[in-house]
């Protein structure tokens, strides 16, 4: 498998620091000419599919100034309303994107008493659910109401860490946090439950995670070490929480894994890191393949995103670069 540089998105700004910084819309719900976001510092940058050099297609971008750092973000559909999720260290915001990126919903997720500084972590459920992770390790769901309003359902904590990153699967969330521990939880009618967790391995903190399509979980830690787990795959600890097993480990990156991202129709795994590689591994529940591997030299990545269902295509951002990189299949 063999990927080549398609396009370049200009970014009329910088990409911060931040792990996960990049947000592609492939949702089969979102029909839109904005597609692509990034952190920049306070703002979040808002392109559009057809935003690249070469290109005569010119699609204005938007600027969303939040006014305080901005943690992810992330696209989704919620009832009827086609969303782009901001989590800052006020909380969550929720832009309309049919609507010019309106700012239609704000919940601050601080509680000084709870010792909730900043939220960070998105997941969400098929239109139906939105859970976000926060600083003391809690996690809040939202959803629509009767009339198609977002609003708060619950609050689980469920992590002793800071949560640093989340992703769901039909009823199935996982989420990880800066000690190193993953917690796989269900949501039912808008509750989540604790299903099991993994043990911490040597301190390292979680960066990043995934659930594949078969619905195995894939987590990148700050080592440079990608582990999967199965989440039908416990060891039961009598009356204690269940414990998820490692399936696969691999010494994915030389440093720390910044960002990964799973395609949605097929078997692949994207990872990048601060490392300057971009690899792309196939996985099943007992093997990993390499497919793709990439350098490019002097690069700090921070964010990867496969840009189609497939994962035919896939993007990249690097810290302080004004340029999102494309990579398309090359069809030999």
């Amino acid at each position: 498998m063999l990927y080549k540089k398609e396009k370049q998105i200009f970014i009329n700004g910088t990409v911060s620091a931040v792990m996960n910084n990049v947000a592609v819309n492939v949702s089969k719900y979102q029909k839109t000419l904005y597609g692509f976001a990034v952190i920049d510092r306070q703002t979040v940058r808002v392109m559009g599919t057809e935003n690249s050099m070469d290109s005569a297609t010119d699609v204005p971008q938007y600027c969303l100034d939040t006014k305080t750092d901005v943690t992810q973000i992330h696209w989704c559909t919620l009832g009827y309303i086609n969303c782009l999720v901001v989590t800052c260290s006020e909380g969550l915001i929720v832009y309309d994107c049919d609507q010019q990126f309106k700012r239609i919903y704000t919940h601050n997720c601080e509680d000084k008493n709870m010792k909730e500084k900043y939220a960070k972590g998105i997941a969400t459920f098929e239109c139906t659910y939105l859970c976000v992770g926060n600083s003391n390790g809690s996690i809040r769901v939202f959803g629509p109401d009767e009339e198609g309003q977002v609003v708060f359902l619950d609050r689980k904590l469920l992590h002793g860490a800071p949560i640093t990153d989340m992703s769901s699967y039909k009823q199935n969330l996982v989420s990880c946090d800066e000690s190193g521990c993953t917690v796989l939880s269900q949501i039912d009618c808008g509750e989540l439950m604790i299903i099991a967790r993994t043990k911490v391995f040597g301190g390292h903190p979680c960066t990043t995670t995934e659930m594949t399509r078969i619905g195995t979980m894939a987590v990148g830690y700050g080592c440079g070490t990608i582990r999967i787990f199965d989440p039908s795959v416990k060891l039961v600890e009598g009356d204690a929480e269940d414990q998820l097993p490692t399936i696969i480990q691999m010494s994915a990156h030389a440093r720390c894994v910044t960002s990964m991202s799973a395609a949605k129709d097929s078997d692949l795994l994207l990872s990048v890191s601060e490392d300057s590689w971009i690899r792309v591994w196939k996985i099943n529940t007992t093997t990993v393949t390499l497919l793709y591997c990439y350098m490019r030299e002097d690069t700090m990545f921070v964010g990867c995103q496969f840009m189609t269902r497939n994962g035919s295509k896939f993007c990249t951002t690097a810290y302080d670069s004004p340029y999102i990189t494309c990579y398309t299949l090359n069809q030999l």
